[in-house]
């Protein structure tokens, strides 16, 4: 392990594992029951314990994997249990430093919980599928196109392309050896896209296009001169309910967080003031909580 990963773990896991009992709860041993990986003054930490440690950890640490970084993480967790351990003999718990942190990690419980209750209470199905249902209208399919293009700086470079393209060249060869656009590794391949996706002169042009045709004229755009063919057409659809269903419930558990919270905004009473505390500001504005299906 590099000192530099080292020196990460004990940052985040002294600073940023707050949390990890709750997450601990998602851990389990093989076996369906707890393993007993340490004790400390008889004080026990179990498996699950390391594995929510190491899930709370940045991605790039967690590359590393789990048997490498397990020692690390539990002699990191062993300490943290320690000191704890040690404080709570000294009567730190009851110290007005630690109440105060306490009662701030308490209220960030509380209020996580206490709204994500109230969204679960009105994500129903039908409201889910409401916005799915809006998410349609709003989307109507599509037509697409999958074009390739050429883009070079002027003109007549690009009319001698479209002869060599008319003649029996290769669109892709001649794309990776005369685009000056990023496409050119690809044989200028675009991939799919609508009419609205490109700018309108490119568009009006390659969606005229049929299968297998190449713009009889060079384009002119704010990029150069683009050579056109047409490889695909195929209508873009809406995906099926079920298939974006977990999305569309984010969505809407998202949105309901918010309304909520300014719905409570509306009926808190809140005074405000500024850094100094001496001058008294203007409420912010608020809004009224705004139905989803609406």
């Amino acid at each position: 392990m590099t000192r530099l990963i080292a020196v990460a773990l004990s940052l985040f896991l002294f600073g940023a594992l707050a949390s990890a009992p709750v997450v601990a709860q998602q851990g389990k041993a093989k076996s369906g029951k707890p393993v007993v990986v340490a004790k400390v003054e008889g004080e026990t930490i179990y498996d699950r314990d390391v594995i929510a440690a190491f899930r709370s950890l940045p991605p790039n640490i967690q590359q590393e994997g789990l048997d490498k970084l397990y020692e690390r993480v539990l002699e990191l967790l062993i300490e943290r249990r320690m000191l704890a351990i040690y404080g709570r003999r000294e009567k730190y718990d009851s110290n007005p430093e630690v109440k105060r942190r306490v009662r701030q990690a308490e209220d960030q419980i509380i209020r996580d919980v206490y709204l994500g209750d109230l969204i679960k209470k009105y994500l129903t199905d039908d409201r889910i599928k409401a916005h799915y249902d809006k998410f349609v209208q709003k989307n109507p399919p599509n037509t697409e196109v999958r074009a390739r293009h050429i883009l070079v700086e002027n003109e007549a470079k690009a009319k001698d392309i479209i002869k060599q393209a008319k003649n029996g060249g290769d669109f892709a060869q001649l794309a990776a050896k005369n685009s000056v656009g990023p496409s050119a590794q690809r044989g200028g391949d675009l991939g799919y896209f609508t009419a609205k996706e490109m700018v309108k002169p490119f568009s009006d042009v390659a969606f005229k296009l049929k299968k297998g045709q190449i713009s009889q004229n060079p384009v002119k755009t704010q990029f150069g001169w683009h050579v056109i063919k047409v490889e695909d057409r195929r209508t873009r659809k809406v995906p099926p309910y079920e298939q974006v269903k977990g999305q569309m419930r984010q969505q809407v558990g998202t949105k309901l967080g918010q309304d909520f919270v300014r719905q409570f905004r509306e009926q808190a009473k809140v005074e405000r003031y500024s850094l100094d505390g001496k001058t008294k500001l203007p409420s912010m504005p608020a809004e009224p909580l705004r139905r989803v299906e609406n």
